[in-house]
């Protein structure tokens, strides 16, 4: 799935896949987003435009939970905040249980090898007036088992409200990696994320479209979190952040915070804002193995912090991890 810089418009982008587009145009389409269709198996960046309830199916997940890593190489530095912003969007979709975590940075590329990698590359098939490109690695019976996106580096990418948006951009990249196509909803104001045409910071934003579209696969490919302990105990000692697992989900009036060890240690958990700044630490101190819950109200050591998103960490004295945090009104 590219983002390709239109030739019609100036600061304009659009989407197109390598496999022809629909051309049909149903704005007062309730349902107006579409899913990617590949039946094939292997390494993709390109698929069929599909109905949700088209019997041929689409590309899915089988797993609840996803975890993103961040190339911080080229323009890939600074723009953690940005990626962050991007999986919460998706995470905190309701009726849909996809919860997409930031696992950190890495070295990994454009290649599978069963990291998810976002990263800012030349080439990678992305070059000239293509600003993104995702691919989606498929297992039999249209199963994602990997998806990586790569940013055109040639081109300026901003976080301040400028073009190009490094969330918007990265927001719409990762519908295409929750195997969402692009919307046939065209008007001129609140376009879905998974609008056809790049059209500046509004695109970090989900509209129902874009909600719609991954609840319908929640519907008809549904998952569900395994136990919080269980996807601890299954950590590998090798991997990432081994033995420790760290999750929130949004609250009325905040957010709750769980965390789970694989054996008893030292434990501080942190919360931070999207420039990096601490704003409270919730735990430090000794805690056993198993799942712990911590509910944060906002609360800082300078006030309250208002509605938003945030990152939280959990450090023992070996490991660590990380997770968005969704502070609800």
């Amino acid at each position: 799935m590219m983002i390709r810089t239109s030739a019609r418009r100036a600061k304009a982008a659009v989407v197109v896949l390598l496999v022809g587009l629909a051309v049909g145009i149903t704005a007062a389409d309730a349902l107006a987003f579409r899913m990617i269709q590949n039946t094939s198996v292997g390494r993709f960046s390109s698929g069929g435009l599909v109905r949700c309830d088209d019997p041929g199916g689409f590309v899915h997940w089988t797993s609840a939970n996803i975890a993103f890593a961040l190339n911080t190489a080229n323009q890939g530095a600074g723009k953690a905040s940005a990626i962050q912003g991007g999986l919460a969007a998706w995470t905190n979709v309701s009726g849909a249980n996809h919860n997409l975590t930031y696992s950190g940075t890495t070295n990994a590329g454009f290649t599978t090898d069963g990291i998810n990698t976002l990263l800012w590359a030349n080439g990678n098939g992305c070059t000239g007036n293509c600003l993104a490109l995702t691919a989606l690695v498929l297992a039999s019976g249209q199963v994602i088992t990997e998806t990586d996106v790569s940013f055109n580096n040639a081109v300026s990418w901003n976080t301040n409200g400028s073009d190009y948006d490094a969330q918007a951009i990265a927001t719409h990249e990762l519908g295409h990696c929750m195997g969402i196509h692009h919307t046939e909803v065209k008007k001129p104001t609140n376009r879905p994320t998974m609008y056809a045409y790049y059209f500046g910071v509004a695109g970090q934003t989900l509209e129902n479209d874009d909600r719609q579209a991954l609840q319908c696969s929640q519907n008809r490919y549904p998952v569900s979190a395994p136990p919080f302990a269980a996807q601890v105990a299954a950590l590998s000692h090798d991997g990432v952040a081994p033995g420790v697992s760290l999750a929130a989900r949004p609250r009325l009036g905040g957010a709750v915070i769980r965390f789970a060890l694989r054996e008893g240690s030292d434990v501080r958990l942190q919360v931070f804002d999207v420039a990096g700044r601490l704003l409270t630490t919730l735990v430090n101190g000794r805690r056993e193995a198993g799942e712990h819950e911590v509910a944060w109200d906002g609360a800082t050591s300078t006030g309250v912090a208002p509605s938003g998103v945030y990152f939280a960490r959990v450090q023992t004295p070996s490991m660590q991890a990380r997770t968005t945090v969704l502070l609800a009104e």
